[in-house]
């Protein structure tokens, strides 16, 4: 029998199919409605880094993507509490687990081999309350406020006490007889842990009284442990990627915010979360208990960001970007996350920010294996779209163009198609199509049912995960 929940997923699912996000365009006086993506829901987790996304479900499917791309489903870890964008994730029995590449020893097997992994949890890490990832290197934080680093050899080296550090573990082909110990968790060099940050060069671990130690490398001169002594108070800290100038975003007793040992001007405590950008210092994003978002600039101001209410968590990314996690389980982003774009000159903070919700595309599915597509799949009326030799190539076809003419051949069977006319040929004989081929975003899109059927494969729908499933029929022999 199908639950109700089950029923109202699938009437949500096709409510907004067709009415949501919809983008009108004319043909020839025709209109068309496209359906680009679905809004990914039931989140309960988000990180950013680096400009790479990720967003946990709350059946532990984990999805990826790139700027303000649609997100891609990513593995399912059941029972996944917490991730982070290094392919990291914590689950609510105390276990860390990670996945893909094992380049820095990040799977933590006490190996570097080049290999891909499926989910693997960590060995030797239990009770573990936190985990933070600085991309090449992670740290997680157990119940008896223990933290333990594992990955890059020179955050490794810095930070644990099962190493005696000296720069040349930091050159660019470290060469000691005990590197192999990094690619298995290790004893942070530091006790009574209650909290923990990482970025790409700067590792922070707030102890019980307040006070911060960190360790990294500043300046392209200057690493090791730095000194944070007169810093006191501390809750959280959040690290800012690629800052070289040591300079940390802070949360205090009280709920107050502090850049770079600079307190706010205005007296508004009571914050819950941070989250500093990337290569800003005017981009420092808080997070209030009444869901507001708040922006602390590097002069000390703190201005309220118009356009997002009742938000429970939030990442920045870049100056004027982030994306956030609203108390419906949606996910809301805004901005850009190419670095490119501030690098020259970094923009003035705008506090009236218009956020768009974060789509899932649309996943295909090539008999057993995902297919990657060059550009996210649309709906016309009911007509699924994709970018025009990705499907067809990988299913054995030739596939050429020539001034919006297609020429789609496989075995037996050759198919003809224009941009934008009705009209196709399959061995010479015409066909009608239900949509044409058409441009979208400067590529050409072609109808996947009907190609991929004249090529003799079937299509199918799995609502439940957003999926297009290609058969082709088996090889007789």
């Amino acid at each position: 029998m199908i639950k109700k929940k089950q029923i109202h997923r699938l009437l949500l699912l096709i409510v907004v199919l067709m009415l949501n996000l919809l983008q009108v365009n004319t043909v020839f006086g025709q209109k068309n409605i496209a359906v680009r993506g679905i809004p990914l829901t039931d989140i309960i987790d988000i990180d950013s880094f680096e400009g790479r996304n990720m967003a946990l479900q709350n059946d532990g499917t984990i999805w990826t993507w790139s700027g303000n791309e649609h997100a891609k489903r990513g593995p399912k870890i059941p029972g996944a509490i917490s991730v982070e964008v290094g392919n990291l994730a914590l689950k609510s029995d105390g276990t860390v687990w990670t996945w893909g590449s094992n380049t820095y020893g990040l799977i933590g097997n006490g190996s570097v081999a080049e290999k891909t992994y499926e989910p693997t949890q960590v060995i030797g890490l239990n009770k573990v309350t936190a985990i933070a990832s600085g991309g090449h290197y992670h740290v997680a934080l157990t119940k008896e406020r223990v933290a333990w680093v594992w990955g890059d050899v020179c955050m490794s080296a810095m930070t644990r006490s099962d190493f005696t550090f000296d720069e040349s573990y930091c050159s660019t082909m470290p060469d000691h007889s005990d590197m192999d110990q990094a690619y298995s968790p290790g004893k942070a060099n530091v006790s009574d842990v209650t909290s923990i940050a990482a970025s790409t060069n700067n590792v922070s671990f707030v102890k019980g009284d307040g006070r911060v130690e960190r360790w990294g490398y500043w300046n392209h001169i200057r690493m090791g442990k730095d000194t944070t002594t007169a810093i006191k108070d501390v809750i959280t800290v959040s690290e800012m990627s690629n800052d070289y100038n040591g300079a940390m975003f802070m949360l205090k007793k009280g709920g107050f915010l502090n850049y770079d040992n600079r307190e706010a001007t205005s007296i508004k405590g009571g914050f819950i979360k941070i989250s500093a950008a990337r290569h800003s210092s005017n981009y420092n994003l808080a997070l209030h208990p009444n869901g507001t978002v708040w922006n602390f600039e590097e002069n000390g101001s703190l201005k309220q960001l118009k356009g997002l209410t009742a938000i429970l968590d939030i990442e920045s990314r870049l100056m004027n970007s982030g994306i956030a996690l609203d108390k419906k389980g949606t996910v809301r982003s805004w901005g850009s996350s190419n670095i490119e774009l501030i690098q020259t000159k970094e923009p003035k903070p705008i506090t009236d920010i218009k956020p768009s919700t974060v789509m899932k595309g649309y996943t295909i599915q090539f008999n057993d294996s995902k297919l990657p597509l060059s550009s996210d799949p649309f709906i016309i009326n009911g007509t699924t779209f994709v970018p025009l030799r990705d499907i067809f190539e990988a299913m054995g076809a030739k596939v050429s163009y020539d001034a919006g003419k297609i020429t789609i051949s496989k075995d037996q069977t050759k198919l003809l198609l224009e941009v934008y006319k009705h009209e196709a040929v399959i061995n010479g004989k015409k066909k009608q199509l239900p949509e044409p081929p058409r441009y979208d975003g400067g590529r050409t899109f072609v109808p996947l049912r009907f190609i991929t059927e004249a090529l003799g494969a079937s299509v199918n729908w799995n609502l439940a995960n957003d999926t297009i499933i290609i058969k082709t029929p088996p090889i007789k022999g």
